[in-house]
């Protein structure tokens, strides 16, 4: 038979009550058969089913307990060996530990089975099974004692379900996730497989070396970086710290741009620990950057446009104004070249539109080719470009000889040649321009350079010099 582990009874006070004579209680205990009586309604009442088991296996002493657990009666249970109401799956391991306790192997066994109820349904019990031996120290019976712990083994299923179920989700989730505790120096407790998908790193590696992540960070991103440690005072339990973007060196020497979101919890003893999720934004990033690009750059040419290039002049003059007190002067040191491409529409005429695109991106490259350091070329639109000449000692001569460079391109087309000239307008800057003034000053000396010219081909050029226009 099968049984549970035994229960402490605290025994009632055999003291007698002053003045009322010998308690009651205390001559029954006092007596052989009261005693037995007692024990008899303490086992009744017991809250674990108690039954004495022969050694042949049958049960021919329960307790109420133990009959409403499994709906059999006192006569039924003294019939029926405990394998009878043994679930099958449990029989072959009973039989061997209550076999292994009468030839020895201990006066006692403990197991978790499965009881088969009178109804048919089953009942998880906690079975404790004492020896008792006879005066010679032979096995005489057993006791079982037998605990319906039908609802925690269920609570425990459904946990052990629950904790398989999120694992997988964590486990396949596109995300690294993460229990970590905060600072520089913070041991990570948990990181999910993704680290080493995301990163090259297996999670153990990360678990062993708790600086890991901080030397992994780019280190633009380790200046700038406020630590979650710092934020701990300011948030709560279960809120959400603010929503870090940076990038992490991969295993393999490239950088990945990662957003870290974390929940602040605490231990059981109090500690902040970090809940979070890494999550790989690097095509996010890259999409960003390319937008960012294409608001400031022309698609065709890759060239700066006309709205960034003019903040890109805003920028230089104030650059240059800070520096004035240090140096004074006529602003030698920035230029602005505009350059209009001279029978471009002849080109689109003659050989087609996509024919005219490919002399915009030649005549792209070879002003980038011309440019010196530090200057920014633009397409303004149409077959408009225009170079900004910054930094340099004498942006003047920069911007001449840049203009005495540019020549005439070509591209060819199926054993013929279309060929563009260029007009070109130069403005040196000094102490008075201002961004329009500046470029409404190289746009009226490349038009005068326009209205110069007398054919085709070749280049014109004119020249500003602060309000002055020269011929080039």
């Amino acid at each position: 038979m099968d049984v549970t582990q035994p229960v402490g009874v605290v025994a009632p006070s055999c003291a007698p009550a002053q003045g009322d004579g010998p308690d009651p209680l205390a001559r029954r205990l006092a007596q052989p058969a009261g005693r037995v009586a007692l024990l008899e309604t303490l086992i009744e009442a017991a809250p674990v089913g108690v039954g004495l088991v022969t050694l042949d296996g049958l049960t021919p002493l329960t307790n109420a307990t133990l009959r409403r657990l499994l709906g059999y009666s006192d006569e039924e249970f003294a019939r029926m060996p405990f394998s009878a109401y043994t679930a099958p799956e449990d029989v072959d391991e009973n039989d061997r530990l209550f076999e292994a306790m009468l030839t020895g192997a201990g006066d006692q066994f403990a197991m978790e089975k499965r009881f088969v109820r009178k109804d048919g349904t089953t009942l998880w019990v906690e079975l404790t099974v004492s020896l008792v031996r006879d005066a010679q120290g032979r096995p005489d019976y057993a006791i079982g004692m037998t605990q319906d712990i039908t609802e925690r083994k269920r609570l425990a299923d459904e946990l052990r379900a629950a904790e398989l179920h999120y694992r997988l989700i964590v486990e396949h989730v596109p995300a690294v996730v993460y229990i970590a505790e905060p600072g520089p120096q913070g041991r990570f407790v948990y990181l999910s497989p993704r680290l080493e998908w995301m990163l090259g790193y297996s999670p153990q590696e990360w678990l062993a070396d708790p600086g890991l992540w901080r030397r992994s960070m780019h280190p633009e991103d380790r200046e700038s970086f406020r630590p979650h440690e710092d934020l701990v005072p300011q948030v709560r339990e279960g809120e959400m710290f603010p929503s870090s973007t940076y990038r992490l060196r991969h295993r393999d020497g490239y950088d990945v741009w990662v957003r870290d979101d974390a929940v602040l919890r605490r231990d059981r003893d109090g500690r902040p620990v970090l809940h979070g999720v890494l999550l790989d934004v690097t095509q996010e990033k890259t999409l960003e950057e390319r937008l960012a690009h294409m608001v400031d750059h022309d698609a065709l040419t890759g060239l700066v446009n006309r709205a960034h290039f003019h903040r890109l002049v805003d920028q230089a003059l104030a650059d240059r104004r800070s520096r004035a007190a240090d140096a004074p002067g006529d602003g030698a040191g920035l230029a602005v070249l505009y350059v209009d491409l001279d029978d471009f529409k002849a080109v689109n005429d003659g050989f087609g539109h996509a024919v005219g695109d490919r002399v915009l991106v030649a005549v792209a490259d070879r002003l980038r080719a011309l440019a010196p350091a530090g200057s920014t070329v633009a397409r303004l639109g149409g077959d408009e470009f225009a170079l900004l000449i910054a930094g340099v000692p004498d942006a003047g001569a920069a911007a001449a000889g840049v203009t005495a460079a540019l020549g005439e391109v070509t591209v060819d087309v199926a054993g013929e040649t279309a060929r563009v000239g260029a007009s070109v307008g130069v403005a040196v800057a000094n102490r008075w321009h201002t961004t329009e003034l500046l470029l409404h000053d190289a746009d009226q000396a490349m038009y005068q350079a326009k209205l110069a010219g007398d054919g085709p081909g070749g280049h014109r050029h004119t020249g500003f010099d602060g309000r002055r226009a020269t011929r080039g």
